[in-house]
Order: structure tokens, then C-alpha cells, then sequence
């Protein structure tokens, strides 16, 4: 019998969403002590970590499935097993010329996450990197949003990562891996005709449940209607501001790391939340860059949409972005994890207003404080809920449509997500990871994405934005570094807030592609079976 396992309405808009403009799918930028990563000539050991994470891929099925559209575009698109998969196809080695440095790294990165991913294959690509400074290895992460959230993102690291040198392998006695047939064709027809029925059933169960549960009912409906009267004002519209516009398919990255003491201290200082923190440091950063571009800025806010986490069908909370880094997530070894473990998309969002027009940086985090509270007061991550709920009745046309229109929404001028990662060091195949930095997609109409995440110690904020649109995406970096440290209390003894680091690429991202290594290494663009890209 053939298992269909239909794509979530989240998950499926974020799939109609993607196009060669707009590909969406997360991204990371990890940097590893090179060590038993590379052999005696430093050249990575691709072989052994293929094997390395076909080993461990159980952990994670959805890795090993591609996406099937239905005949009739009435039901979701499905997860299907891809009878061909190779791990190979996914997992490739880049470089850049020796000594590479950190603004290398970030023009190769901003390249290779430009790129979409293949549709036909399994969404993911791991992309490792020689050449660095100080015997280092990178490692360039593509998950597409169709398949994880931010934190189910972190969970992937399962495949790859352990919480000690030894890498934990699976037991040998582990039943293969066989994959499950593709749904025929009159199969998929059918599961559109059944689409049809269920959107029914669905609705009747709805009022159902009103009727024989009324006080419940009426209790949800009073927070449904407070979260969504909270959005239905003029400042549900975004500010206009120079960071939105269509968006070309050249990107930029930048770098900025933080030891996550110091925002624990000014957490501590001004009795916020790391989260706040971070989004007032954003909106310092922001200031400087619109200052710099010569707008008048008094009074002046723009609004930023923060991704929340909700509960799952199983009730495990998956991303704690509120505040970040005092729960780590993701960090049990791959072989203390439960076999079958799912990825998927359980988050909702609130809006928050960042008052670039304030210039003193303690007025600027009250404020970010303020306006996160008035969001959390009024359960709007709630009401994202509930709209996600409504889509999730939609026919997938009027679904894609949505999707189209998200394109253009004026609703928010950037993403900022904060993801708490493991307080414990993480080791691939022995290799210490030194530096993870995430990356959160552009939509139609933002030119730039923040992402933050939690990890060893430190908070690493990866930056992404349009190349054209964004030329000046270090005035940016280095505003979120000046803003910090602004912020940060004197240390007892006159320490000082310590240092915080900040790298950014600078050069333009043009149109050469990394060289190719030779056989079962790669270059960036196209695609084929087997492990080989040319």
C-alpha cells in the first residue's frame, strides 16, 4: 500500500512561493576545525561523509522524498519516496582560492544560496568548502521551507552532527533502506476527488465543535478576535521604505557574531528579552543604513514580522524564539535520536514596530520591547494561526494564488528570525563546528532577511539580501555591531562589553561560478544523478 503524505498548507505555499527570483529555501553557513574532514593533502574527505550521512539518514525520511503535484490541482501536493535518491547528488565539495577568507566564504555563499533548488530531486544540499584561513572547512546548508522550520532546520544537523568527536553510527543490524512506489496516476485523481469531499467535511466539523463545545468556543473566539482586531488597523500596512522592491535573483551575505553573554546582559539590564534584544540591535543597524542612504528619519518606523513557535499535532514546541538561546534544541547525538524523526513547519508570526527614527539605543530597545509586549498581549501569533487554519481549506489554486500575492504584501518590510541552537559543541564526523550562521529567505518585495541562532556560547546573525537592491549590506552589519555594543553594560572592573565581530562580504556578487574539483565534486549550476553538477 502506497502512504500519501500530503504537503501542510504552510508547506505548500511555501513551495508555490518559490520561484528562480525567490527560491525558498533556508540556508546556513557553518564553519569546521578541518581535522578528520580532510586527508593528508587537505583536500575534503567527501567519500567518508556521504557514507557518513547515508548512514544516519533514517533519522530524517523526509530527506529521501521529492515533491509530487496532483493530476487535477484539487488536492496538496504529496511527499514521495525518490526511488532514484543518491546522496551523492546532494552532497558536494566548492572552493575558494587559498588563503580563503571570511568575505570569500560570503561571496561563495551568497552564489550557491542563489541558486534554487532542483524540483525533481529531494529539497536539500550540503555544500562543503576548502581553501579557508587556518586549515578551516565551510559548509554552505540549503533545506527548502517546504520541508522545516527554522528550528526543524537545526534538528537536520542530526544526519551530520554529534555531541562528541566519536561520531555515534547506527547499528549494524538496521533493517535497509527500500522505497515506497510513486502513487499512480489514477491514485493521484483520486486523491484530488477526495481533496473535494474532505474541504467539506472539514467545515462541518468546525461548527460541529462549536455547537457541542459553546463556552470553549466563545473563549477562543474572544482571543481570535482581539489578536485579529490588532491587525485589522492602518498599521497592519508597512511603512514605506527603500528596503522593499522587486527583488532580483543575485544575493549578498554578511556575518555578525556575539557572545551571547553580553545580550544576556543587557537582557539582564533592561528586563527584556534576548529576542528584544536582538531586534533592537537590527533596527539600530537599520537606521545607520537608511541614514547612510540619506533618509529623513524622525519619527519614522518600519515593521518587521518575527516568526513564532507554535505547538505541533504531538505538542512539542519546536522553536523557541522567545527569548533565544536559553533552551537549546537539536543537540542530542544523531544515534540518541528516535528513528523516523519528521521535519516539518509548525510556526506562526506577530508583527513588531522598529523605531529607526530613535537615536538613543536604550530608548530604541524600550520601545522594540514595548511593541514585541502589545504583540504577545494580543495573541497575534494566534491569529497567524488561524489564518494558516483558513488556508488550510482553500483549494490548492486559490492557495497558489495567495502565494502569488504574497509576492507583493505590504505588510511587512523584513524577516527576523531568532532560533535557539545547541549551548554544547557540535562535531561533524570528529571535526569541531566553530561558527553557524542561518539564513532565512527573500520574498517577493524584501531586499533583506535577518536571522539569528544561538550556539557554544555565541549569537551568530546571518544577514542576507538583494545584491542590487542592497549594495550596502556592511553599513547594516557593522550597524548591528555598533548597536550592541552600545547597549552592553559596563563589566564589573571596567571590562567593557568584550568584542563583537563582524564579517561581511564586499566585493559585488558576480557570475563565476567555483571551479570544479574533479570526479564527485562540483560546480554550482545544473544538475544530475550521481553526484556529478556541470
Amino acid at each position: 500500500m502506497v502512504h500519501v503524505r500530503p504537503l501542510g498548507a504552510l508547506e505548500a505555499t511555501f513551495l508555490y512561493l518559490d520561484t528562480p527570483r525567490t527560491p525558498m529555501h533556508l540556508g546556513s553557513v557553518a564553519i569546521f576545525e578541518a581535522g578528520p574532514l580532510c586527508d593528508a593533502h587537505g583536500r575534503i574527505q567527501i567519500e567518508a561523509l556521504r557514507a557518513h550521512v547515508e548512514e544516519r539518514i533514517d533519522l530524517v525520511p523526509k530527506l529521501r522524498r521529492r515533491v509530487k503535484f496532483s493530476v487535477l490541482g484539487e488536492a496538496a501536493p504529496t511527499w514521495v519516496d525518490d526511488t532514484d535518491f543518491d546522496v551523492a547528488s546532494h552532497m558536494h565539495v566548492v572552493a575558494v582560492p587559498e588563503p580563503g577568507t571570511m568575505d570569500q566564504l560570503a561571496e561563495l555563499s551568497a552564489q550557491i544560496l542563489a541558486e534554487p533548488l532542483a524540483s525533481d530531486f529531494p529539497l536539500w544540499e550540503l555544500w562543503f568548502v576548502e581553501g579557508l584561513a587556518g586549515g578551516r572547512v565551510g559548509l554552505i546548508e540549503k533545506l527548502h521551507h517546504s520541508l522545516a522550520d527554522g528550528l526543524a532546520g537545526v534538528e537536520l544537523a542530526a544526519v551530520l552532527l554529534d555531541t562528541t568527536r566519536r561520531p555515534v553510527h547506527r547499528p549494524p543490524d538496521a533493517e535497509p533502506w527500500r522505497p515506497e512506489p510513486v502513487p499512480s496516476e489514477r491514485a493521484l485523481v483520486a486523491g484530488d476527488l477526495a481533496a473535494r469531499r474532505d474541504r467539506a467535511r472539514r467545515g462541518a466539523r468546525r461548527v460541529v465543535r462549536g455547537l457541542t463545545r459553546p463556552m470553549t468556543s466563545v473563549r477562543a473566539g474572544l482571543k481570535v478576535a482581539d489578536a485579529l482586531a490588532t491587525l485589522a488597523t492602518p498599521r497592519l500596512i508597512a511603512p514605506r521604505s527603500s528596503i522593499n522592491g522587486r527583488i532580483g535573483q543575485a544575493r549578498r551575505v554578511a556575518f555578525v557574531r556575539v557572545a551571547l553573554d553580553h545580550l544576556v546582559d543587557v537582557e539582564r539590564a533592561y528586563e527584556v528579552t534576548v529576542n528584544d534584544v536582538v531586534l533592537a540591535a537590527v533596527t539600530g543597524g537599520l537606521r545607520r543604513l537608511l541614514l547612510g542612504r540619506g533618509e529623513h528619519l524622525v519619527g519614522r518606523e518600519l515593521q518587521v514580522l518575527v516568526p513564532v513557535s507554535v505547538p505541533s499535532a504531538a505538542g512539542h514546541e519546536p522553536a523557541g524564539h522567545e527569548p533565544a538561546g536559553h533552551e537549546p534544541a537539536g543537540h542530542e547525538p544523531a544515534g540518541h535520536e528516535p528513528a523516523g524523526h519528521e521535519l516539518g513547519n509548525n510556526v506562526s508570526a506577530m508583527l513588531a514596530r522598529l523605531p529607526v527614527g530613535i537615536e538613543d539605543p536604550a530608548e530604541r530597545l524600550r520601545a522594540v520591547g514595548a511593541s514585541t509586549s502589545r504583540a504577545k498581549a494580543h495573541h497575534q501569533a494566534l491569529a497567524g494561526e488561524v489564518i494558516l487554519g483558513v488556508a488550510g481549506i482553500l483549494p490548492q489554486p486559490a492557495l497558489a494564488a495567495v502565494a502569488r500575492v504574497v509576492q507583493h504584501q505590504p505588510v511587512a518590510n523584513l524577516v527576523v528570525t531568532n532560533v535557539p541552537g545547541p549551548s554544547v559543541p557540535l562535531y561533524a564526523h570528529g571535526a569541531k563546528m566553530l561558527e553557524a550562521y542561518p539564513i532565512v529567505p527573500l520574498a517577493g518585495n524584501l531586499s533583506i532577511g535577518v536571522a539569528a541562532l544561538s550556539y557554544d556560547g555565541q549569537m551568530h546573525i546571518g544577514l542576507y539580501a538583494d545584491r542590487d537592491r542592497c549594495p550596502d549590506l556592511e553599513v547594516l552589519a557593522d550597524g548591528i555591531r555598533r548597536s550592541i555594543e552600545e547597549l552592553v553594560p559596563e563589566r564589573p572592573g571596567g571590562g567593557g562589553p568584550g568584542r563583537v565581530v563582524v564579517h561581511v562580504e564586499r566585493q559585488a556578487v558576480g557570475d563565476g561560478r567555483p571551479r570544479v574539483l574533479g570526479r564527485g565534486r562540483s560546480a554550482v549550476a545544473g544538475s544530475s544523478r550521481g553526484g556529478e553538477r556541470r
